[in-house]
């Protein structure tokens, strides 16, 4: 990762602590990471999937972390950094599930643990695109590509598979196996894109006006530090088998968006609306709250 040389802030936190930043430990995050340093003005930053960071960031063990957006569901007292997020508009290719009968007729479907977002996403598609109710059944990674390779024999009744993040990338194709991209899935469904991560902060942390304002400044630096050098940073990524940097070029600088404008915005209320309707979420989301300066 390399190490931002900027100066420290003026505006930094006069704090000796440093402020704990999670960042997600996939090829698709680092635009927004690459800039930051592991260590630098008064932040240090850890690498972790995303329901880690999930889990990291409820429980205090971090401050700021760049979590699934379904995260802020039962944390409406989280404050969203406005402007940067992970979303797609349409095929994304680091979410597809793999299907080896119709999907209409699917019974049970292994859920890649790392992310609660994406879960979520495969049990509405199922529930509102494919008229489907099988039974889910939550997976480690390795043990999901097993079950594809026909290595698994625990996981041998599973029709479908949810593979995401650097996993998914690889131009892997399976004996008997069709895959979807459900980025494709929602857009063509809603019309919308698909936002899966944001940057959100423990209130607390961001009491202070002018530590708002650095910490906003300050990701905002390293998003466009990050999206000026994406040739370097794939460059230095170690990639998924299958994927070269022509690919990973094409990922990162055309399928992937950093922004989160207002049809961002939309997209999740839709996505939050369409999970409460279907009984995947126990109460509707209230509305976002983003940093204010």
């Amino acid at each position: 990762m390399q190490e931002s040389s900027s100066l420290k802030d003026p505006m930094a936190p006069s704090s000796d602590d440093l402020v704990r930043l999670g960042g997600i430990d996939y090829l698709n995050a680092l635009p927004l990471l690459w800039g930051l340093g592991e260590t630098s003005d008064r932040l240090t930053l850890g690498y972790h999937v995303p329901s880690r960071l999930a889990q990291m960031l409820d429980c205090s063990e971090l401050d700021v972390a760049l979590v699934p957006v379904v995260a802020c569901a039962a944390r409406p007292d989280y404050q969203v950094v406005p402007g940067i997020g992970i979303s797609s508009y349409g095929g994304v290719r680091s979410i597809r599930l793999f299907h080896r009968t119709n999907l209409r007729k699917v019974r049970r479907v292994g859920l890649d643990t790392c992310s609660m977002t994406s879960a979520l996403l495969t049990r509405l598609l199922f529930r509102d695109a494919w008229g489907a109710e099988p039974e889910f059944v939550s997976c480690e990674p390795a043990a999901m590509r097993g079950c594809l390779e026909d290595r698994n024999e625990e996981l041998a009744g599973l029709d479908a598979v949810l593979l995401i993040g650097d996993a998914a990338l690889g131009g892997d194709s399976f004996p008997g196996w069709q895959d979807l991209d459900l980025g494709t899935e929602w857009t063509r469904m809603t019309g919308l894109p698909f936002v899966y991560a944001f940057w959100a902060c423990r209130a607390e942390v961001v009491e202070d006006a002018g530590f708002r304002r650095f910490l906003f400044d300050r990701l905002s630096q390293a998003k466009e530090e990050g999206l000026s050098r994406i040739d370097e940073i794939v460059a230095g990524a170690v990639l998924p088998e299958g994927f070269d940097q022509a690919a990973g070029i094409h990922y990162l600088g055309h399928l992937i968006n950093y922004d989160l404008g207002e049809d961002k915005l939309e997209a999740m209320r839709l996505f939050f609306d369409r999970l409460y309707a279907a009984g995947l979420l126990e109460k509707p989301v209230k509305p976002l709250s983003f940093l204010t300066f």
